[in-house]
């Protein structure tokens, strides 16, 4: 979907089989963010495509194969919430591993037209589900195990993250504050789960000339725990986390929870 005014939960709710205006809403977050993603893949010229992305060993190429081989991917899991038989993500994760590859050698038309034609027949799939296939058990990839509806999320974040791994130009303050905010979320609820991140807190900080609410409350929370908080604007606080700029200029450290406050590389989160 390139749509310049993605539809609205209003205007989705004609076209899809569920009235939970919690699921429209995340349904029009989702094709938000896909417009976003394919207008970004819309300004790069041919040979563009096989310039480096931000992420170690990819080419542009590789980003724009593996965001439509996702939605392929989540797909196969709305059949699985739709008929109740299982259908994995993928075959294995060398299969995975093996389409991106695959994709990333395509001719640049031959990629505009999987990412294009992926995230269409995903929309397709979702038209298909009601309340209680949204509502059904699949499981990640990984393994674990989500609703149908989580996947709608999952999709966005691929799709905004992916923007910016693009390479292009976009960074984190061009993706909305309300993505922002809740991929700083799923970092932090990441990180909670293990032994080297756990100590770490994301603050961004607040409005105002010298942010002394956010700062006040950083330096209670490093002197009341052992954790490290780290502060800073939200976008920027946001490209760290999530390991799209190794960049720590904007950012504070406050406390010992974590490498003795050090300013390196976010831990790892996905």
């Amino acid at each position: 979907m390139s749509d310049v005014h993605p539809p609205s939960a209003e205007r989705l709710a004609e076209h899809y089989r569920t009235a939970d205006p919690g699921i429209l809403e995340e349904l029009a977050g989702a094709h938000r963010a896909a417009s976003f993603f394919t207008a970004r893949v819309n300004e790069l010229r041919d040979s563009q495509l096989a310039g480096d992305s931000l992420l170690p060993g990819w080419t542009r190429a590789h980003v724009v194969a593996h965001v439509g081989y996702n939605a392929y991917a989540l797909a196969r899991l709305a059949t699985w919430a739709e008929t109740g038989v299982e259908t994995p993500m993928y075959a294995s994760a060398e299969a995975r591993d093996a389409e991106i590859e695959a994709g990333s050698a395509m001719e640049p038309g031959s990629l505009h037209f999987l990412n294009e034609d992926a995230q269409r027949q995903l929309e397709e799939h979702w038209q298909r589900l009601d309340d209680a296939a949204w509502n059904a058990s699949v499981r990640t990839r990984h393994g674990a195990e989500i609703t149908a509806r989580t996947t709608l999320w999952m999709r966005a974040r691929e799709l905004w993250l992916h923007a910016v791994d693009l390479n292009n130009g976009t960074g984190a303050g061009d993706l909305p504050e309300p993505v922002l905010e809740r991929l700083l979320a799923n970092v932090q609820a990441a990180w909670a789960d293990r032994e080297e991140s756990r100590a770490l807190r994301l603050l961004p900080a607040s409005a105002g000339p010298d942010g002394s609410a956010t700062r006040g409350a950083a330096d209670a929370f490093a002197a009341a725990s052992d954790v490290t908080v780290v502060t800073g604007p939200l976008p920027e606080l946001t490209a760290w986390a999530t390991g799209r700029s190794p960049s720590t200029q904007a950012l504070t450290f406050d406390g010992a929870g974590w490498n003795a406050g050090s300013a390196g590389p976010a831990p790892r989160w996905l």
